[in-house]
């Protein structure tokens, strides 16, 4: 007798009054957060509920967090939690139906926002230093590096507030966010519409670096750094970051530092980009052409300082690429282009231009020693193209925004109030932090975003059983074993844990 392999069995469908969970790595993700010295300033940043048949701020919160972490994408999905067993015998109660977490959101005023605000400075900064603790030598963070950018939230209801058209014409909300350089988040603001980009800037910069330094360690240290694009080149952000002593990189903006008029008019010399071996190995096996880039200096004065007591000069460094297209352009229309041309910025120019404003320490030589009044500190001298290599890597930035649409549904937002809605992406942000936290202590050399990590560590089938007055989930070896070494690297206390309960 045969049987055909191409066939599938049939299998019969039955209910069972078995409790049954399909998120049981959830518990984990939330009883890290429980266990940190965070809980109870966590606690203090939130609206109080005072009726006596409230499950409380805390459970809410955490709740609303438990919805980020499992992927829902409104407020509605929360009443999905209601069925699942998991997170009632985690606190104890059964969830709050979404209705009341609507509620909930609507309960934070402009303090509570402050405060959550400055909660997640915080908390990334926790985060930060544990990971000094805990990852090998080569993956400890060994500065702290702040991007700062915006983004819109298009919508397409009428009365939700702070709805306006942008200047792309989209009808939305708009957000500004700051991230370090491995993806925590230090603060998230919530704004109408058609705010300005950079507006109110220098209030999330002063909050992401609020770790009680002065301006003088900041300086001869050279442990934090900004960076952010031309928006923020003006200057309320300029003499912030001057007054918190952090070293800056700012795409700049034409309109404010005049460069390009100033790369006309001024006497250069351009260097050339240099490639590092393992770049020109990488060409020629793809069998590409790298393409030439050339870099220069000047210094800016801006005209606000000009009026002031102290006079100030930044760096403008210049980056131009060759750009073929542009030559062909010009060649056909009988111009001729110069390789070797010196008189900087043309119109009919073949060349892609690309100016950043900074206050980094320049120098031809790497490091330089200096004397202080106390201490001898070497300081780190960065060449242009040092520079720039550091600059470029804001881009990570958009893949941190990214993930806050997408990762975390922050394309769109539940509420008809700005302020709920703003505490509603500010816990999204400590959500996010989490999983954050999960993803650099588990994979340090590339860590997953959201998508991967949930069906890791929350997309885990268990089964929750009573037994000897104790409550026990049940979920498979294999994904036990994977739940342990998450533990054991977060470093959670295994003795609220038995082998068979992975995560509550």
């Amino acid at each position: 007798m045969t049987t055909d392999k191409n066939l599938l069995k049939k299998l019969k469908l039955s209910s069972t009054k078995d409790q049954l969970t399909m998120a049981a790595g959830l518990g984990t993700l939330i009883e890290l957060f429980d266990q940190t010295e965070l809980k109870n300033q966590f606690i203090s940043c939130l609206p109080e509920r005072t009726s006596h048949r409230s499950v409380g701020s805390y459970q809410m919160a955490l709740t609303l967090m438990a919805a980020f972490l499992y992927g829902y994408d409104c407020l509605e999905d929360l009443d999905h939690f209601r069925n699942d067993p998991k997170l009632a015998e985690l606190f104890g109660n059964p969830t709050a139906a979404a209705r009341t977490h609507g509620d909930f959101l609507r309960d934070f005023d402009e303090t509570h926002l402050k405060k959550l605000n400055e909660f997640l400075n915080l908390m990334s900064r926790h985060i930060f230093e544990q990971m000094q603790l805990q990852l090998p030598e080569q993956f400890k963070p060994k500065k702290l590096i702040i991007d700062v950018d915006s983004t819109s939230h298009e919508q397409h209801g009428e009365k939700m507030e702070g709805l306006a058209f942008n200047y792309k014409n989209e009808w939305c909300l708009d957000s500004q966010v700051s991230f370090n350089q491995i993806g925590l988040c230090h603060g998230f603001q919530l704004r109408p519409g058609n705010t300005k980009s950079g507006l109110d800037a220098q209030s999330l910069i002063r909050q992401s670096f609020a770790d009680g330094k002065k301006q003088v360690e900041r300086k001869f240290k050279f442990n934090d750094f900004f960076r952010a694009d031309s928006a923020y080149c003006k200057q309320d952000v300029i003499k912030t970051l001057v007054e918190l002593g952090v070293l800056f990189t700012l795409t700049a903006h034409d309109g404010t530092t005049n460069w390009k008029e100033l790369l006309e008019n001024s006497g250069v010399t351009w260097s050339e980009w240099i490639y590092s071996q393992e770049e020109q190995e990488r060409a020629a096996i793809k069998g590409k052409e790298l393409p030439k880039i050339e870099l220069t200096r000047m210094y800016w004065t801006p005209k606000w300082s000009e009026k002031e007591e102290s006079k100030l000069v930044f760096p403008i460094l210049v980056k131009r690429t060759w750009n073929k297209d542009k030559e062909l352009e010009l060649e056909k229309k009988g111009r001729q282009v110069s390789l070797f041309h010196d008189e900087g910025f043309k119109h009919e120019d073949p060349w892609d231009y690309y100016a950043v404003v900074t206050n980094f320490p320049l120098d031809l030589s790497t490091e330089k020693l200096v004397e202080n009044s106390t201490t001898r500190e070497k300081i780190k001298r960065y060449s242009i193209q040092e520079v720039f290599e550091h600059h470029q890597k804001r881009g990570n930035a958009e893949n941190f925004i990214k993930e806050e649409k997408y990762g975390y549904d922050l394309k769109h937002f539940p509420c008809l109030k700005l302020n709920a809605n703003y505490a509603y992406g500010q816990l999204a942000m400590v959500a996010h932090n989490i999983l954050r936290w999960v993803a650099i202590m588990t994979k340090p050399e590339k860590p997953h975003f959201s998508k991967k990590l949930r069906k890791h560590f929350i997309f885990i089938p268990g089964k929750i059983v009573h037994h000897a007055r104790q409550v026990f989930l049940k979920i498979m070896e294999f994904h036990y074993q994977g739940v342990r070494q998450l533990r054991e690297r977060l470093r959670l206390n295994s003795e609220r844990s038995p082998r068979q309960f992975s995560s509550a």
